[in-house]
Formats: structure tokens, C-alpha cells, sequence
């Protein structure tokens, strides 16, 4: 990459180099118990996005695939795909949704596109620990926004007008993120920028959209 590419060096850390933050088995075990409660109740399919799997599973879209969630074993997979179990971090945000989506049956309607310094408290949580992942993709797709756009693809991600190169996912029917990217030049380095609506700060604590923002880094 040229000199005049390059991003900030200050990145963020990856959560799950922590012991504590690997396994799905680690994750709150309320939100497991809630999940558990799910997949039993056979009311379970009025809920917005979710049915039920076989033997006491549920089953939801998730980045453009169906994952499985088995609470006797808290394991995450995707359906016949070859993808690895899901980890902690993802796991994480998946079970968050759920327990939303049990009390709430479906998730708020649209409202408007914003950042994380647009949240409740982010201008203070976003910060060192907790930079948001979106400085990972702009290292990484510095100088090829058109790879960074193929990247997306596959993940279900598509085009969106949004910096000089955008993408948006559909993460669950219903939760969208956005990615705008500008390629660095010889003027200003390059930079990503995560948008998403509003209504995540009704939904979620902030380390929960922080962590949808690992999620995604990872996809790429």
C-alpha cells in the first residue's frame, strides 16, 4: 500500500483474544435460558423472523443464510453450509436479538441512518477499547474498493449509495447495517464509516451494536 493510503495505526483489538470472550457456552446464561424457552414454546413461530428447527432448535435468516440455534448444547450453526460454528461475539448479538425479540414479538420500524457518536453515551464508549471495527476496513480495503464491494457479496451484502464505495447488509430481516468507504489518496487517508438506524439505540446496549460492528469487520 502507498504512504499516502495508509489509516490511523491505532485499531481495534480483537475481542475474543480474551479467554473470557471466546465460546459460545460463555454467554449470559439468562439469554440461554430465554433462547431454551423459545425453542420450546410452540407460539415461538408468531415471533417476527423466527421458527422452529427440529428437536428443540430455532431456526432464523442471518446474513443471507438460515443459522440453527440449539440451546441444549449453545451451539450456532449455519444450515448447510460448510461455515464453522458460530463464536462469541456473534453469538452475542444473536442471542441479544432473541431476547428483544421474545418480549417485543418484532423489531421497530425504519426511522433514520446515523453513526455510533449518534447513540446514546457513544461518544464516550466508542473510544480506545471500543473503537468501532469500521478502522479495520478501511485499512484493509484502502485501496480496492471494488474487492471491498465483491467482499460484501457474499455475505448478501448490496451496492448502497453511501461514500464513494457503500454497501448494506441485511443482518436480520428488519436490522440493517451500512458500510461507506472512501478509497485514501494522495490528499486524505482512506476511511469507513458504519451507519445503521436509530432505532438500535432503543434495541441494544452499546457494547452489543459494538459488537455487531466486530461481526462484520470479521465477514471481510
Amino acid at each position: 500500500m502507498n504512504e499516502e493510503k495508509r489509516v490511523t495505526a491505532e485499531l481495534p483489538t480483537d475481542p475474543e483474544t480474551n479467554a473470557r470472550y471466546q465460546h459460545l457456552n460463555q454467554l449470559n446464561p439468562e439469554w440461554w435460558q430465554i433462547v431454551s424457552t423459545l425453542a420450546e414454546n410452540t407460539r415461538t413461530n408468531q415471533i417476527e423472523g423466527i421458527s422452529k428447527g427440529t428437536g428443540n432448535t430455532l431456526e432464523m435468516p442471518w446474513f443471507n443464510r438460515i443459522i440453527s440455534i440449539r440451546p441444549s448444547s449453545r451451539t450456532i450453526t449455519y444450515l448447510g453450509d460448510q461455515q464453522p460454528r458460530l463464536r462469541y461475539q456473534e453469538g452475542l448479538v444473536i442471542l441479544a436479538l432473541l431476547n428483544y425479540l421474545a418480549e417485543h414479538k418484532k423489531l421497530p420500524p425504519e426511522t433514520e441512518l446515523i453513526n455510533e457518536n449518534h447513540l446514546t453515551g457513544g461518544t464516550t464508549f466508542f473510544r480506545g477499547p471500543h473503537l468501532m471495527a469500521s478502522l479495520i476496513l478501511a485499512q484493509q480495503f484502502a485501496d480496492n474498493g471494488a474487492r471491498f464491494i465483491k467482499r460484501a457479496r457474499f455475505w448478501g451484502g448490496q451496492p448502497a449509495a453511501y461514500g464513494e464505495f457503500g454497501v448494506k447488509f441485511e443482518i436480520f430481516p428488519g436490522l440493517n447495517w451500512t458500510i461507506a468507504l472512501w478509497e485514501g489518496d494522495a490528499e486524505f487517508p482512506a476511511r469507513a464509516q458504519y451507519l445503521f438506524d436509530r432505532k438500535l439505540d432503543r434495541m441494544f446496549q452499546l457494547d452489543i451494536i459494538w459488537a455487531i460492528g466486530n461481526l462484520i469487520a470479521t465477514k471481510f
